[in-house]
């Protein structure tokens, strides 16, 4: 059994063009599309001058929304750039202060370590007071070698104050070193810049 592909064309003889004949492809190809049939097609190659200012207003405000729209995309960037990098600090300064507490649990001499730090913000002092946890005054007071031999310094046990907090008191002022004070300042000098 042969089957015979067929369409269904415009026949040119016929003026209503909502008639259409079944043509079978499988005739010869000459007479079916004779080059007089057809009708060259012409496209206009340019705007109507009636379209020109229209197109142009169009564009223009296309390109306005564009812009407007990259305005505001480059805005939402810097805006989460900037909370990313708050995050990226906070949970920094986050992680250090649970390292620092740590390494207080389980190396408490680390605390002279700290203090040392502190006393060195307090130069050209002679005297100082120095306030600490009482656990931490203990271990200072235990410790072999003095923290400052060129000073006179008074380690006081204070109980509001939580392990490696510090607070230096001179005549001319105090000088707060508590750990979260500290890390604080840090966040702070990190997102100044």
């Amino acid at each position: 059994m042969t089957t015979t592909t067929r369409i269904l064309k415009a026949d040119p003889r016929n003026n209503v063009a909502s008639r259409v004949r079944l043509t079978d492809l499988s005739e010869p190809i000459g007479p079916r599309f004779d080059s007089s049939a057809f009708e060259p097609l012409t496209l206009p190659t340019g705007l109507s001058p009636r379209c020109e200012p229209r197109a142009d207003t169009r564009l223009e405000s296309a390109l306005a929304a564009l812009q407007l729209a990259a305005d505001r995309l480059h805005a939402q960037r810097d805006h989460w750039l900037d909370q990313s990098q708050h995050e990226a600090v906070r949970l920094g300064v986050a992680i250090a202060e649970r390292l620092l507490r740590r390494t207080l649990d389980v190396q408490p001499e680390s605390i002279l370590d700290l203090i040392r730090s502190t006393l060195d913000w307090s130069v050209g002092e002679d005297r100082l007071r120095v306030r600490l946890h009482p656990v931490d005054a203990e271990l200072v007071a235990s410790a072999t070698q003095p923290l400052d031999a060129n000073r006179e310094i008074e380690f006081l046990p204070d109980d509001s104050l939580a392990r490696g907090d510090c607070v230096v008191e001179t005549p001319s002022g105090q000088t707060d070193a508590r750990l979260e004070v500290v890390l604080q300042r840090i966040a702070d000098e990190l997102l100044a810049e």
